[in-house]
């Protein structure tokens, strides 16, 4: 009997309190495109009219940059507008001028939206000036003024990088102690509200397709929460 009432009282004790990482689950909505929450990047599916968001949803923090045209680029040049971001550096001969090209040739699918732009941060703002800026636009034929590059503060552009959007920037050093950088092909999307909503690789354009018809659908979802106000 006294064994008996020991096992119950053991039996008795509290779940195990398990970190919120490893028991957070959430289900795709048909129509929505997810949040990313957390460290690990986990999909998060919620309606941007729900007044209540967790506070670790990946969203673009406060930042000041400066554009290729050495003017001013804060967040109100994002709130309203659906954004495409890519992270590059002007010296860059691994990824960057695949991406660059490929961005291009994706250009003219959204050329005409007013509300879709795209921009492209420097991960070595030290070097990549507003002149480098200019010149590495000049080289490429890059006219598109919806298209803009920035510079910015390094550790305000690595925190956002890494924090925010998990793109493995990362510092080497490289042949003649010069800095090399490692960082994401991938290009993200961020809605009205700055909340990143998609991730895609720009190696090739199979996946930028996909951000085609899912650009179509955060607007939807956007035009319904707008419908729904009135």
């Amino acid at each position: 009997f006294i064994l008996f009432f020991i096992f119950l009282s053991q039996c008795s004790e509290k779940e195990p309190n398990f970190p919120k990482e490893l028991t957070f689950t959430s289900s795709p909505t048909a129509g929505i495109l997810p949040f990313f929450k957390g460290e690990n990047m986990d999909p998060y599916w919620k309606k941007v009219t729900d007044k209540e968001l967790p506070s670790d949803l990946k969203r673009m923090p406060e930042f000041s940059f400066t554009t290729h045209n050495s003017t001013s680029f804060s967040p109100s040049e994002l709130k309203g507008k659906y954004t495409l971001v890519t992270f590059f550096y002007a010296k860059c001969n691994g990824i960057c001028p695949m991406i660059t090209a490929n961005m291009k040739k994706f250009l003219p699918n959204w050329q005409k939206d007013n509300d879709v732009q795209l921009i492209s941060i420097s991960v070595n703002p030290e070097v990549d000036t507003v002149k480098e800026l200019m010149n590495f636009r000049k080289n490429y034929k890059i006219n598109e003024n919806k298209w803009t590059h920035l510079t910015g503060d390094k550790l305000s552009t690595y925190t956002i990088a890494r924090e925010q959007f998990g793109a493995d920037v990362t510092e080497l050093k490289g042949a003649a102690n010069l800095n090399d950088f490692v960082h994401t092909e991938n290009v993200f999307l961020l809605d009205p509200n700055m909340y990143l909503r998609g991730i895609y690789r720009a190696k090739g354009m199979g996946d930028l397709e996909r951000l085609l018809i899912e650009l179509k659908t955060l607007r939807q979802e956007f035009i319904k929460n707008s419908d729904s106000k009135m």
